[in-house]
Order: C-alpha cells, then structure tokens, then sequence
C-alpha cells in the first residue's frame, strides 16, 4: 500500500528556486479559495520567476483555463465549490497532461487513490516552504518540458 503515496513524497529542497534549464514555460495557475493563501503562494512563485494567476474556485480556475493554457496547475484540494480533484479530472477530461501539484492541509493518503488515477504530480502538505512550493513547481514545469514537442520545436527556431 505504501508503493501508492510513494508519488506523493515531498520534494527535496535545494537552495535554487528558479526556473529550470529549458525552461519553455513558466504560467501558473494557483487553484486556492483562501484569499491569503494563495497571495502568499503567489508572492512566493512569483519571486522564483513564475507568472501566477489565482482562482478561487472550481467556476473561476475553469473560465481561465479556458481563456489561456498554463504550464503548471497548483490547487488545493478544499474548494469551497468542489475540489481540486474536481478541476484536475476537468483538465485531464480535456486532454491535458500539463503537470498538476495537490495542496492540502490534509494527508496523502485522505486523497492517494484518487488523485493517481488523474496523474497528479506531487502532494504537498500544508504549511509548506517557499523553496519547497518552488521546487515542486520547477520540476512539474521541468518534467512537461522534456515531453514536450512543442518546447524543442521553440528552442529550435530561437537559434
């Protein structure tokens, strides 16, 4: 039963927070229906170079995904309208495989089974670390890079 939440360790922390080598992208939508929360998390991913949008809802994070793609998606798993799950089986319904990463003040465990049949790349248990929020979202971004054709055909005509 462990191997399941072996997805969900958290993520090392280093000293460097930036944006990852290649980095092709760096939008980010912060899913959170805690007004200071995700301020603080936006404060946080916007001093690591990412640009951050914030929804505070399950209606709000759809109309923006609809409106532009995002490289990475952090939400909580509480929302006052649904859950984080919610949007990530939304997102995935849609096609997408842009990396996912679950806050919550919750256990892994409360939402292991669910969350990985949707792919979600990383748990983090709150309260979590500057580095540790960037971390997490530097290697979501990282990890959809080097999947990602459209980055190496970008990198491409740059030279």
């Amino acid at each position: 039963m462990r191997d399941v939440f072996k997805k969900f360790e958290p993520t090392p922390q280093t000293g460097d927070s930036g944006p990852p080598p290649n980095f092709c992208g760096n939008n980010v939508l912060v899913i959170d229906d805690d007004t200071g929360v995700s301020r603080v998390i936006q404060r946080m991913l916007s001093d690591g170079s990412f640009k951050v949008q914030i929804s505070h809802s399950v209606a709000d994070a759809r109309k923006a995904i609809d409106q532009k793609p995002f490289d990475a998606y952090v939400m909580d798993f509480n929302l006052a309208d649904g859950s984080g799950l919610d949007v990530a089986e939304w997102i995935r319904s849609k096609g997408s495989e842009v990396p996912i990463i679950l806050i919550s003040g919750c256990a892994a465990d409360f939402v292991a089974s669910r969350a990985e049949k949707i792919r979600i790349f990383d748990f983090l248990e709150k309260p979590f670390s500057r580095d540790t929020i960037c971390n997490a979202v530097k290697k979501a971004i990282g990890s959809e890079n080097r999947n990602s054709l459209l980055c190496g055909l970008l990198s491409e005509s740059k030279k």
